[in-house]
């Protein structure tokens, strides 16, 4: 026990001693004893034996407290102090067993003895713990050896000081002068929680000899138990041989022969296959055939995928386990595919119609049927709905449709059959006739006047039967008069138009009104038309606005929101810089008439003047008299003459040449509207620095009217002349110029026969 934990009996004790002893006239003589440090003994992963020897001093009559100082690591710092118990067998040896150490780690202890109020230590002494191993398994005991597997037990002897993680067995076949099985090899854990280290396995081949040993995992390690062999006994399943019949795109029909049932029942048989595992088994695709005793079996295997490498093993089971047969390697066949155009549907009636598409096979491909599906609700309709068979030889396909329903719509798909299956065109859509109520529709209402007007419409169908009554009805409160409810006129004659003269209407009075047809299956309208009786009066002009105003000329607009009842003579403008309301022929007004058919009319104003107030009104004219809008004003903004850019192309300078390259700044208008450009080029001099066209000599050039830019190569002057040099452009306005760029042509280089310059020395080549 620590002497920290029994302070609190010895305190007591020792404080009593002293008072007993401070009645003599002495205090007792405190020497240390003599200490050694002993080598920890026992040493296990988790425990040590602490011991070490205490010899008194002769002259000390207070007896020593003996105790051991323990820490973690090669000091003792942070050392706690543990119980030392005398050892009954050696005399003055004291001992201590301390617990709960971990494995491999370093350990430090002294015995230290404490006399009166002093401590004597014995030398420090280091230990370490024992290393943690892998676990040590017994042998491994394989029984219940069968065909395919075995039992196999073991049992861990020793967990290495750490506790196991995983356990199992790792096992191989069988060769001489092999290694021993490992984790690499073949393995079956068993569960941490299971009560016996055993397990059952069974992938194992028949009379095969295997090697086995468990194993098991900790931190430090994986420990491996002594290996046993054992052979599996002789294979007792079925053994059976397969072959190929009859191969399609989408299909495999194999045969196989039960050579021998193993001495037992057959419960199962089939084919197996994959296209992956060249050794296909039961775990992979399979079809079942039979489950009773038979010598031959064979079946069709489908929904395979065209032009792919099959691997196919026949099967058969019996009590004992799976037997397979030789293994077949086969490829399916290329698609036998059709292609077919999207249906054509032609005379389509109220109850018929014919559908007409065409076949593409490839080359050898039979076509074993064709036709027509078709149906009212699925949007891909097949042969396992409405269908029609065309029985006609060759690749077009053409099928008359009947006994349809009158009106409905109708999806249609063209399909083929052939070896490989039934295949589809894409969908088509058609609508079937059907008789309806007649439409009609009334193109306009003309004479309208203040008692009158004349109605004229148009049976635009006849809803496929007879027009057996026609007219027109009205009326001045319902916007969708009826035969039943308001008044209406009957038209006389056939054909399609007809015109109906209303009277007795009342002025100024709005009307609504409808033409009819009839069949015999009812009664169609046409959308309602409103006009309103006359009541005369001069015009209402309103709106009056400018829709563009520009430098010497403008847009106005407005609108005559009533006629007054009777029919425009005239409408326009009217507009001057000083009278403020405007009327016709008043002194200083100008007046321009409008082309414009409409209630909403416009007129141009042209020939104004730049920057300068105009007042405006619109008007108009009936038989009645002219009335004019509200008046408003407007400003005319200014232009000027084109702003230009002059430059000499980089490079260009010749002795007589130069190219020259302009832009357009700005065309000189205000921006409310693009200013046309009639005329660009260029003017030179070699006298003044402000050339015009009109003195000196210019070219014209070719504008570039979405870069806004021309070209000339100016040609024909002089060598070794300084030329001043403007861009200049042409618009409304007169002529803009660019500010002069200045160049200098090259000098003339002599030629071959030119005279040598004085003081040339010239040699002849030969």
């Amino acid at each position: 026990m620590k002497i920290n934990q029994i302070k609190n009996v010895v305190l007591p004790l020792l404080l009593l001693f002293c008072l007993i002893g401070c009645s003599e006239d002495k205090e007792p003589q405190t020497y240390p004893p003599t200490l050694v440090t002993n080598s920890a003994a026992e040493l296990t992963r988790f425990e040590a034996l602490l011991s070490g020897s205490v010899v008194p001093h002769a002259n000390s009559v207070v007896k020593a407290e003996v105790f051991f100082l323990f820490a973690k690591g090669n000091t003792l710092v942070d050392a706690e102090e543990f119980t030392a118990t005398p050892d009954n067998t050696t005399e003055g040896r004291y001992v201590c067993t301390i617990d709960g150490l971990t494995p491999g780690n370093e350990y430090c202890y002294s015995i230290c003895a404490r006399s009166g109020g002093s401590i004597a230590k014995g030398e420090v002494i280091k230990f370490e713990t024992l290393s943690s191993t892998a676990p040590v398994p017994t042998a491994t005991i394989a029984t219940n050896i069968n065909e395919n597997g075995a039992l196999l037990s073991s049992d861990i002897t020793d967990n290495g000081g750490q506790n196991v993680t995983q356990r199992g067995f790792a096992y191989k076949v069988y060769q001489e002068g092999m290694p021993e099985p490992t984790t690499s090899d073949k393995t079956r854990s068993v569960s941490l929680e299971a009560e016996t280290f055993s397990v059952q396995i069974s992938d194992l081949q028949a009379k095969t000899k295997y090697i086995v040993r468990a194993f098991a995992i900790n931190k430090a390690g994986t420990g491996y138990g002594e290996a046993v062999t054992f052979t599996t006994e002789e294979l007792k399943i079925p053994q059976l041989t397969c072959s190929m019949g009859t191969v399609t795109a989408f299909a495999a029909t194999p045969s196989a022969t039960v050579s021998t049932n193993g001495g037992f029942k057959l419960t199962e048989y089939g084919f197996c296959w994959s296209t992956e595992s060249q050794v296909p088994t039961i775990e992979n695709l399979k079809t079942v055939t039979g489950n009773s005793e038979t010598a031959n079996f064979s079946e069709v295997i489908e929904d395979l995928n065209p032009e792919t490498t099959y691997y196919l093993r026949a099967y058969a089971t019996n009590e004992k386990g799976t037997g397979y047969s030789n293994i077949l390697t086969f490829k399916t066949e290329q698609k036998q595919v059709a292609t077919l155009t999207k249906p054509e549907a032609s005379k389509i009636e109220v109850t018929s119609a014919t559908l007409s598409s065409t076949i593409t096979v490839p080359s050898g491909v039979e076509v074993t049927e064709k036709g027509i599906c078709y149906s009212i609700f699925s949007t891909k309709p097949a042969t396992d709905g409405q269908h029609t068979v065309d029985s006609s030889q060759g690749n077009a396909i053409s099928v008359n449709l009947k006994d349809l329903n009158e009106g409905a719509t109708y999806y249609a798909t063209a399909y083929a059959t052939t070896r490989d299956g039934t295949f589809y065109s894409e969908a088509t859509q058609f609508t079937l006739g059907r008789t309806y109520e007649p439409t009609v529709a009334i193109s306009e209402v003309t004479g309208v006047g203040e008692t009158e007007a004349t109605v004229n419409a148009t049976i635009k169908t006849d809803g496929g039967r007879d027009i057996t009554e026609k007219g027109i009805c009205w009326s001045s409160t319902s916007s969708t008069p009826t035969l039943e409810n308001d008044a209406f006129m009957k038209a006389e004659g056939t054909g399609n138009n007809f015109s109906l003269k209303l009277t007795s209407l009342t002025k100024g009075q709005k009307y609504y009104v409808r033409a009819y047809a009839k069949n015999v299956n009812g009664t169609g309208y046409s959308p309602a038309f409103e006009f309103t009786t006359a009541l005369t009066k001069v015009p209402e002009v309103v709106n009056m606005a400018m829709t563009a105003v520009h430098d010497d000329h403008s847009t106005a607009q407005a609108v005559i929101s009533d006629k007054g009842g009777l029919e425009i003579t005239e409408k326009g403008f009217v507009y001057s810089t000083t009278v403020v309301s405007p009327t016709i022929d008043a002194e200083g007004v100008l007046k321009v008439i409008s082309k414009s058919t409409d209630d909403t009319f416009t007129a141009e104003l042209t020939g104004l003047t730049y920057q300068k107030r105009y007042y405006i009104c619109a008007y108009a004219t009936n038989a009645k008299g002219t009335s004019y809008s509200s008046a408003t004003n407007f400003f005319t903004s200014t232009s000027s003459t084109p702003n230009t850019n002059a430059s000499v192309k980089e490079g260009s300078i010749g002795s007589t040449t130069a190219t020259m390259e302009g832009k357009i700044a700005s065309d000189g208008g205000d921006g409310s509207e693009e200013l046309e450009i009639s005329e660009v080029g260029f003017c030179w001099s070699e006298n003044t620095s402000e050339p015009t066209i009109d003195k000196d000599s210019h070219v014209k050039a070719t504008l570039d009217k979405e870069s806004k830019t021309f070209t000339v190569n100016l040609t024909g002057l002089k060598a070794y002349t300084y030329y001043y040099v403007r861009a200049y452009a042409k618009n409304k306005n007169g002529v803009g110029y660019s500010y002069y760029t200045t160049f200098r042509t090259e000098r003339t280089t002599p030629g071959g026969d030119d005279n040598v310059p004085p003081g040339t020395t010239t040699k002849s080549v030969k």
